[in-house]
């Protein structure tokens, strides 16, 4: 499904944000996941 956002812009900046949050759970899950692939 597409959608087509009404501010693209701001839906970049609530994206970043919400990585950036997660910031830390993400980059263990993939140092994790590197691992397992050696």
């Amino acid at each position: 499904p597409v959608h087509l956002a009404e501010s693209p812009l701001t839906c970049v900046a609530v994206g970043s944000g919400k990585y950036l949050e997660e910031f830390d759970v993400l980059a263990a899950s993939s140092r994790r996941t590197r691992t397992k692939r050696r």
